[in-house]
């Protein structure tokens, strides 16, 4: 569900991962792994998706 919704959200944001790994501070491997749920941001990293969505961390699950 959470690799879902930020898939969702890093779509209709147009971010490619690596797009998106640029912004939170990752790579787009990183990106990659959340979208397949194989693992999962820290709080730190959660925080930084939903400034880059313009959403609330609750949005985000």
């Amino acid at each position: 569900m959470l690799g879902e919704n930020i898939l969702k959200l890093r779509k209709e944001a147009n971010l490619s991962q690596e797009a998106l790994g640029d912004i939170v501070g990752v790579t787009r491997q990183t990106i990659s792994n959340w979208e397949l749920e194989e693992t999962a941001p820290n709080p730190e990293q959660l925080k930084l998706l939903s400034k880059a969505f313009n959403v609330t961390v609750s949005t985000i699950f």
